[in-house]
């Protein structure tokens, strides 16, 4: 029967139930019995969350999946030299580029630089560098930057039709048969100023029925509003232009896109965002198109040359830009490094490229923008509980060492509080933006922590450690994994506080349960040993290692970007470095100690490199531009190569390290 409250005096403090009367109090004393061990606790808490999660982790699974074309581009100026070396026309060189992914072709805007070099059939330069009878009638200063055309010249009207737009302030003198148009400032400021378009370029697409990449630059004085009628301009004339790519140090139109983010959305044009290169603008730009962002990757001509980077260097490269990091774009350029051949080699390495990236199940195409999608309330619910759990059992152990069972009580306060965290996280961006790299970097730390204490029976506490970061690392990427965090337009708060934070939680942890023999205050007292001294100089370099090297690929050594690309071949997909080769075999080494009873003093070191497995693990969902497929299946191998590399570092512990330490290691450190 339902319970229901009595008539009368104790109608405030019984319930009355089927055969018997519950006080308010004998409820509570009933709540506070301990009827679940905090370890199953935990386990539900974090299962909860990934059930919570699993929603978005579904939709994010679907856009990466539906959104599985890609498309190589090139430079339409390539394909006129490929074919003057090649002795045939650029629409053969074209279409046998075509057949191998090619979807689209670069247009440039000619700068003042390139009109002085002959780019175009114009003359270019200051005014008074003209003959007399041009200057006759002319009322301006010699120093300005000027166009003589013919008008009988194919491209003259709709040169001079495009400078009226672009720079209305430019001033047009009929001359005969010729043109000349002043424009308002000297040559040097023109100099890297985008003043006409490839239009041989632009007619070539259009003939092709390819995509053309318009790759405006920034002209001084000129303002978005004109930057967005030259484009609208081009569109209307020109179908084919489907994308920009901005070129420059500055993109045209800084620092107000909204005239040029309104043209390219209502004319259906992407915006190319190149993968590594930092413009003035450029996130501006983005975030004001948002979500119609193609990334993109290319590889300059530049670092072709310095890096002395190999043709299968080049071609795995790309086939890694769209399989790991959502790349849709590829920009790819003929070699410089050859004298001869160029042609052969780059369509070669196209189908390459093709060949590679059709076998894992992309198709090309002209690459399609991601709809744009936002977290949901019970994904940031998952966050909350994932935060909660963590925190929780985290706390508990500086209370008591023991395995002590919870309360429905305390289960109860751990769910309302997190159900008030989600709602928080879901409304107020400031704290959602603080939680997840505070959530990582726990769930990071329990993970570390379940898999060291679990020595006795370490397989069952790697596979817990495992589970840990997969749940919390999964709940992170539903959460945090949004339209525009792939896009990297929301790059995730926290990476450093991930990988900075566990080992100092594990380290108070240790000091305050005494899993290291002596305590903070003991370590003070005594004078230090040459074996600590050396063991804290190491921690110092690897933690300044770790920080700088952290999303900074030029600090990485080329003998390194070897072993990953082997590494790369013979996986499928690359394990993190510092997890295979540091985090695990730390902790495999640290079982190995305290099974044998070896070093006690110095297995704190361990513990704490313990924890850089599984922080760089967590770390990997928070690259939200990696396939979530990809991210689980390199974590996985991070963890079991790890082991392998750990076990191997045990065996040469027992039969060189073990002599080495009877025979005068102990003195050393000791």
């Amino acid at each position: 029967m339902a319970g229901r409250w009595d008539d009368g005096e104790s109608a405030g403090n019984e319930i009355q139930t089927a055969g018997e009367t519950l006080t308010i109090g004998d409820r509570l004393e009933e709540m506070k019995r301990p009827f679940i061990s905090a370890g199953s606790l935990f386990a539900v808490l974090m299962l909860t969350a990934l059930l919570l999660s699993s929603r978005d982790i579904y939709r994010r699974l679907a856009v990466e999946w539906s959104h599985r074309t890609v498309a190589v581009a090139a430079e339409y100026k390539d394909v006129r030299s490929l074919s003057g070396q090649a002795g045939n026309t650029p629409h053969a060189v074209f279409a046998e580029l075509a057949k191998r992914g090619v979807r689209g072709l670069t247009v440039q805007e000619f700068t003042g630089r390139d009109l002085a070099n002959g780019a175009m059939p114009l003359s270019y330069g200051p005014l008074e560098s003209f003959p007399a009878r041009i200057r006759e009638g002319v009322n301006r200063p010699g120093s300005l930057a000027s166009i003589l055309a013919d008008k009988s010249v194919a491209i003259a009207p709709a040169t001079l039709e495009y400078l009226s737009v672009k720079i209305p302030a430019s001033v047009r003198y009929d001359k005969g048969s010729q043109v000349l148009i002043v424009l308002p400032g000297t040559i040097e400021e023109f100099g890297d100023a985008g003043l006409i378009p490839d239009f041989e370029a632009l007619r070539f697409a259009e003939d092709e029925q390819t995509a053309a990449i318009f790759r405006p630059s920034p002209v001084p004085g000129v303002a978005s509003e004109r930057v967005a009628a030259s484009i609208a301009w081009l569109k209307g004339r020109f179908p084919s232009v489907l994308c920009v790519l901005p070129s420059g140090q500055i993109v045209a139109g800084y620092p107000n896109f909204a005239p040029v983010a309104a043209v390219l959305k209502e004319n259906g044009i992407a915006a190319a965002q190149a993968e590594f290169v930092r413009q003035v603008g450029a996130q501006a730009l983005y975030a004001a198109i948002k979500p119609d962002i193609l990334p993109l990757h290319s590889i300059t001509r530049d670092e072709l040359i310095s890096r002395l980077l190999t043709r299968d260097q080049v071609v795995e490269r790309m086939v890694r830009a769209v399989h790991e990091r959502s790349i849709r774009l590829l920009l790819m350029r003929p070699y410089e490094l050859y004298a001869s051949g160029r042609l052969t080699y780059f369509l070669e390495d196209l189908d390459k490229i093709q060949n590679s990236l059709t076998s894992r199940g992309y198709s090309f195409a002209w690459p399609a923008t991601i709809p744009l999608f936002t977290a949901s309330f019970l994904s940031a619910l998952a966050t909350a509980f994932v935060f909660t759990a963590c925190l929780w059992f985290h706390a508990r152990r500086y209370v008591t060492r023991e395995a002590r069972r919870a309360t429905r009580l305390e289960a109860s306060a751990l769910v309302i509080f997190a159900i008030i965290l989600g709602l928080l996280t879901h409304r107020i961006t400031i704290i959602s933006r603080m939680l997840g790299g505070v959530t990582a970097a726990l769930a990071a730390t329990e993970a570390t922590i379940w898999a060291l204490d679990k020595y006795r029976k370490p397989f069952a506490g790697l596979i817990a450690g495992l589970l840990i970061v997969l749940a919390g690392g999964l709940t992170i990427a539903a959460h945090y994994g949004t339209a525009l965090a792939m896009l990297r337009l929301t790059p995730f708060s926290g990476v450093k506080l991930t990988l900075l934070l566990p080992p100092l939680l594990i380290l108070a942890n240790d000091l305050k349960q005494r899993v290291h023999p002596e305590s903070l205050s003991q370590i003070l007292r005594r004078p230090s040993e040459w074996g600590e001294l050396l063991l804290v100089a190491l921690l110092l370099a690897a933690a300044f290692i770790l920080t700088v090297r952290s999303d900074n690929v030029s600090s990485v050594p080329g003998w390194e970007i070897s072993f990953r690309d082997m590494l790369e071949r013979a996986l499928g997909v690359r394990p993190r470095t510092k997890e295979f080769l540091v985090g695990y075999p730390c902790l495999v080494i640290y079982h190995a100690l305290v099974r044998r009873g070896w070093a006690a003093r110095y297995r704190e070191v361990f513990r704490v490199g313990a924890s850089l497995a599984f922080a760089s693990a967590i770390n990997a969902f928070c690259h939200f531009h990696t396939l979530l497929p990809l991210t689980l299946i390199r974590v996985v191998n991070g963890w079991w190569l790890g082991l392998v590399v750990g076990f191997v570092a045990i065996v040469l512990m027992d039969y060189i390290g073990g002599p080495i330490w009877r025979k005068g290691g102990r003195e050393i450190f000791e």
